[in-house]
């Protein structure tokens, strides 16, 4: 069930550009393809148990928020090509019907969703990818400063071309956008990932020997949420990875991750 419609300020400004542009077609054009691609995302999604928390509209198109669900690795990764799937499929319709500047639109929409950056398909298809090789927050952390950096990239680019070249100017609250969301992005993968070891515990344990020195941060590093659960082995002292976490929420040191297992010996 759809609980609620989100407009993210930023989108408005990219709304009031393209008028401004006079580019309200262009819009039309964008809008319709976003809610076809996203959409058809949705629904499939929807069949493996991601139910739509609510509908983000962003200066990168509308976004479905979802309710995390137990999948595959390989699912998510055939998910997050559903949507630029669909795009294509669109814009081969819309060239067989001699509507070109739409099948234009669509198709750089598709692409644009497979840019390896969050939040976009293509970001989450290497956070997968990545988080199974070297664990999820690590992976996390690399492509969230990357898409910060994008997103500073486009503000600079929009602020410098739009003296030039009016147009320019619709570059900025993109990049506005990728900044603010990849800002958020880390601590909401971050709790994904601990719901998710809540639920799912159904894998073969994996103990870590590590000095007891490290950060929660540098532990939560190791975690993949895919192939093991983990447990810290420090000397004869333990503790689990969802105390890690816990202790990464809260803003914990070291030594409260240890606290109870010390206390236990």
């Amino acid at each position: 069930m759809i609980k609620q419609i989100k407009i993210h300020p930023l989108f408005i400004l990219l709304l009031a550009t393209l008028f401004y542009f006079r580019e309200a077609a262009l819009f039309g054009d964008m809008l319709f393809c976003w809610g076809i691609q996203e959409g058809g995302y949705a629904f499939f999604c929807a069949h493996k148990g991601m139910c739509v928390r609510r509908w983000l509209f962003t200066p990168l198109g509308i976004r479905a928020n979802f309710k995390e669900a137990a999948l595959s690795f390989e699912e998510k990764i055939r998910l997050h090509f559903i949507g630029s799937v669909i795009g294509i499929v669109l814009s081969v319709v819309m060239f067989a019907l001699e509507q070109k500047s739409f099948a234009m639109v669509s198709l750089l929409l598709a692409g644009v969703r497979l840019l390896p950056i969050l939040p976009l398909e293509g970001g989450r298809v290497w956070l997968e990818i990545l988080g199974k090789w070297k664990g999820t927050l690590r992976a996390a952390g690399w492509l969230t400063k990357a898409g910060c950096g994008v997103g500073y990239g486009l503000c600079f680019f929009g602020i410098i071309f739009s003296i030039l070249l009016p147009g320019g100017f619709l570059f900025l609250p993109i990049g506005l956008y990728l900044i603010y969301a990849n800002k958020h992005e880390f601590l909401q993968i971050a709790k994904n990932l601990y719901y998710g070891m809540l639920e799912n515990t159904e894998k073969p344990l994996r103990e870590v020997n590590v000095s007891g020195k490290e950060t929660p941060l540098e532990l939560a590093f190791y975690l993949n949420p895919y192939e093991d659960v983990f447990f810290f082995q420090k000397d004869e002292s333990g503790v689990s990875q969802e105390r890690v976490m816990l202790a990464l929420f809260m803003g914990k040191d070291s030594q409260w991750v240890w606290k109870i297992a010390n206390e236990k010996e």
